[in-house]
């Protein structure tokens, strides 16, 4: 709409929609992560979105819901140097997992569970969103960075299988 409307500029033959104007037309704001953010990944009912932090212990479940009525409501913890609005952390999410050390990806199964690789421990961590407790750790034989299981980021996943990819 931002563009349709001509608020955005030319460069390089892209449309390109500067920051003054995201921030004047209300379509961009932060919110804090963890320590060294990496895997940001999207429950599949689309709820909540899943954090992991390198340099954290914990995976961060933000909620769309909180997010959107903090937004709605103009609830913001300030302001970064170009005028962006911040979104409180503990008002924009249902909670952390303490999942152990260095989690990155998370992908799910159709239990409501999550899986979330652990690259220092070198582990999958399976882990309940309902409750945000661990349920298991997998060791692996390498240091693990991508995850994949079938549909495992979509809506409809399924299948009983994780695969843990070597980072290096």
């Amino acid at each position: 709409e931002v563009v349709a409307a001509g608020k955005a500029q030319k460069i390089n033959g892209h449309n390109v929609i500067s920051i003054a104007t995201a921030v004047k037309e209300g379509i961009l704001f932060l919110v804090p992560e963890a320590k060294s953010p990496h895997g940001a990944d999207v429950t599949p009912d689309g709820r909540y979105i899943v954090v992991g932090g390198k340099l954290d212990t914990h995976a961060t479940v933000y909620s769309f819901e909180k997010i959107k009525a903090l937004i709605d409501a103009k609830d913001y913890a300030g302001t970064d140097p170009y005028g962006v609005p911040i979104l409180d952390f503990q008002k924009s999410i249902e909670g952390q997992a303490e999942l152990g050390l260095g989690p990155l990806h998370t992908v799910f199964d159709d239990q409501g569970n999550a899986y979330t690789s652990m690259f220092v421990e070198s582990k999958i961590a399976k882990w309940s969103l309902k409750d945000r407790t661990v349920i298991e750790k997998v060791p692996m034989h390498y240091n693990i960075g991508h995850i994949a299981a079938a549909h495992g980021d979509t809506v409809k996943p399924r299948g009983h299988w994780v695969v843990g990819m070597n980072k290096w």
